[in-house]
């Protein structure tokens, strides 16, 4: 594999997670759990979630250092969103897919929040924080025992 595609698996997760809770919602809606209009708080969390992920992301770009799982950063930040979370970015993936779940509002929908959380949490977070460990070790490991990984 090459490291574009690694590189896209976050987005491509993200993504692919919101048009699955569409089409399970569509075809395999089961119950609705959220009905409208209490639905519609699904976009004020769509909202919170990509604005997290651009204040992240604007950090990071300030800062020069990637917002890439395979590339070694060039600086360690502790500040901003990575005060109360280790994965900021990762961390707004998920509440953007809560929200769409929220917006779609069946039971069903809900099975790709979980989905996206657990390619991250299982497959991208480990890599990147191996990368971390290797280029700022005790000061990672302090930073690990200070700050959660999620929230």
């Amino acid at each position: 594999m090459n490291n574009k595609f690694i590189d896209s698996i976050p987005d491509l997760t993200t993504l692919g997670s919101i048009i699955l809770a569409y089409f399970l919602n569509l075809k395999f809606p089961i119950i609705e759990v959220v009905p409208f209009p209490f639905n519609l708080i699904g976009w004020v969390i769509v909202v919170a979630g990509l604005s997290l992920a651009i204040h992240t992301v604007a950090i990071l770009k300030s800062r020069r250092t990637s917002s890439n799982p395979t590339e070694i950063p060039t600086m360690f930040i502790k500040n901003g969103p990575y005060s109360f979370s280790r994965n900021p970015v990762y961390l707004s993936y998920v509440i953007v897919t809560i929200g769409a779940a929220f917006i779609f509002g069946s039971v069903s929908a809900f099975i790709a929040p979980v989905i996206c959380f657990t390619v991250l949490n299982s497959f991208i977070i480990p890599f990147e924080e191996n990368n971390l460990h290797k280029k700022f070790d005790k000061e990672y490991e302090q930073y690990k025992n200070l700050v959660r990984k999620w929230i």
